[in-house]
C-alpha cells in the first residue's frame, strides 16, 4: 500500500489526528464525493487553469449530482456504465469523453488507499466501459470568397486578426495572446496564448503543448498588416498573471488584438462580435451569388481552412502537423487525412517510373506485342509527360 516508511508513518499520524479530532471515517464509509474533494486538493496544482476550471465543472455538473453521496467502495462497473449512458443523453459524446475521464481519475487516484480497484478498469473489450460512438465529422474548409466576406464583415478593431487566423491557422489563445515581440518579418512566433477562466478572469498561458511553441511563416503583406495595425493602435501596457515559466507570476502585457476599451478577448464577448460577423459576412455573401457560410462556423474554421491550403498546395504531413503545432502527426492524419488527395494516379506513375520497361512482359521472353496500358504503349516525350504532371 505504501512505497516507503516515511509514506506509512505520515498516513498514521493523519489518521490519528483525525480520530483524536473525531473526523476520521473509515475507508469504506467515505464517499466519492468526499474523496473527489481529497483529489483535487492532493492533484489541482499539477493542472493548468483551464483544465482546473473543466475538472470543477464536470464533477459540481455531471458526476457529484449522481454519484457524490455513493461510498466510493460500493459503485461498481455497472453503476458506471449506467451513469455513462444517462450524461450521454444530455452531452455530446466528446463532452461524455471528457468529464468521464475525470471520473475515471478520481477512482485511479483513490487506489490503495480508500479502493482496491477502479471500477473503470477493464480486463477486456468485453468488460470495458462502454462510451458513445463519436460522429465522423469531415472538416469543410472554407472558400476563398467566405473568408473574404468574414474579414470584410469584420469590425476595424478584429478584420487584420481574422486575416491572420486564415493566414497562420493559430488558435484562438495564441492569436488574442500575440504581444508585437511576436511579430517578425514574414513570421509569427507562438509563445504564449491567453487563456480565458470562468470566474476567474484571464492570464497569460503556456501554449496547447510543447510542439505548439513554433514559428509560422506568413505572407510578408500579413505581418505587415498586423504592423500597421500595432503603429495605428499601440498596445496598451496592462499588468495580468503569467504562468508560462511554471510560476504565477505579474508582469505588464502588451496584447495586439483587444477589445474596443483595450480588454483582452474574452469567450462571452467574442461569441457576440462573431455573431455579427457571420451575419454580415452571409449577406455579403449572398449579394455575391456565393454559398453561404456553414452553420456552425467559428474562429476555428479558419484553422481548419488554414490546414486544407497547405495541404493543397502538396506539403507533407510532418509539415502541416508543424505549422498546426500538434502534438503529433496522428493528431494530424486524424482530422484532415480526407483532405490529401487520392494518389492513385502518382503511385501507377511511380511504379512505371521504376521498373520501365519490366511492365512490358517477361524480361528474356519476347512477347510479340506491348500490352495496352504498359509504359510502351503509352510512351510519352519528355516535355509532355512535364506538362500533364504540371496538371495533376
Amino acid at each position: 500500500m505504501f512505497k516507503t516508511k516515511p509514506e506509512a508513518n505520515a498516513f498514521a499520524a493523519e489518521v490519528k489526528s483525525s480520530m483524536d479530532s473525531g473526523s476520521y471515517v473509515t475507508p469504506t464509509e467515505i464517499t466519492f464525493g468526499e474523496v473527489a474533494a481529497k483529489w483535487q486538493a492532493a492533484t489541482g496544482v499539477e493542472h493548468r487553469p483551464q483544465t482546473r476550471g473543466n475538472v470543477e465543472r464536470s464533477l459540481r455538473l455531471h458526476i457529484l449530482p449522481q454519484l457524490g453521496s455513493c461510498k466510493i467502495t460500493s459503485i461498481k462497473k455497472a453503476d458506471v456504465q449506467a451513469w455513462v449512458n444517462d450524461r450521454a443523453e444530455v452531452l455530446a459524446p466528446s463532452s461524455v469523453e471528457v468529464v468521464y475521464g475525470t471520473l475515471k481519475a478520481v477512482f485511479s487516484w483513490a487506489i490503495g488507499e480508500y479502493i482496491t480497484v477502479s471500477p473503470c478498469k477493464s480486463r477486456g473489450r468485453a468488460d470495458r466501459i462502454r462510451l458513445p460512438a463519436k460522429p465522423t465529422k469531415e472538416i469543410i474548409p472554407l472558400s476563398t470568397a467566405q473568408v473574404s466576406a468574414l474579414i470584410e464583415a469584420a469590425p476595424d478593431g478584429y478584420w487584420v486578426a481574422l486575416l491572420l487566423a486564415a493566414a497562420s491557422g493559430l488558435r484562438q489563445g495564441e492569436l488574442f495572446g500575440l504581444e508585437p515581440e511576436h511579430v517578425l518579418e514574414g513570421e509569427i512566433l507562438v509563445r504564449q496564448q491567453l487563456s480565458v477562466i470562468d470566474g476567474k478572469g484571464v492570464r497569460i498561458a503556456p501554449v496547447k503543448t510543447a510542439t505548439s511553441l513554433r514559428g509560422v511563416p506568413v505572407p510578408a503583406a500579413v505581418t505587415d498588416a498586423v504592423g500597421a495595425r500595432i503603429k495605428a493602435q499601440p498596445p496598451v501596457a496592462q499588468l495580468m498573471a503569467d504562468t508560462t515559466s511554471g510560476k504565477r507570476r505579474e508582469r505588464l502585457v502588451r496584447l495586439i488584438f483587444t477589445t474596443p476599451s483595450g480588454e483582452p478577448v474574452q469567450r462571452s464577448p467574442w461569441a457576440r462580435v462573431w455573431a455579427k460577423i457571420v451575419k454580415r459576412a452571409n449577406e455579403i455573401l449572398a449579394a455575391q451569388g456565393e454559398q453561404p457560410l456553414p452553420a456552425k462556423v467559428t474562429l476555428h474554421t479558419l484553422r481548419h481552412t488554414y490546414a486544407s491550403l497547405l495541404i493543397k498546395e502538396g506539403e507533407s504531413v510532418k509539415v502541416v502537423q508543424k505549422r498546426l503545432g500538434h502534438s503529433s502527426a496522428a493528431i494530424t492524419l486524424d482530422t484532415y487525412s480526407h483532405l490529401w488527395p487520392d494518389s492513385a494516379a502518382t503511385t501507377r506513375r511511380a511504379v512505371e517510373r521504376g521498373l520501365g520497361g519490366l511492365l512490358g512482359g517477361r524480361p528474356g521472353h519476347a512477347t510479340g506485342h506491348t500490352p495496352s496500358g504498359t509504359v510502351e504503349s503509352q510512351r510519352k516525350p519528355a516535355k509532355e509527360i512535364t506538362r500533364s504532371l504540371s496538371v495533376v
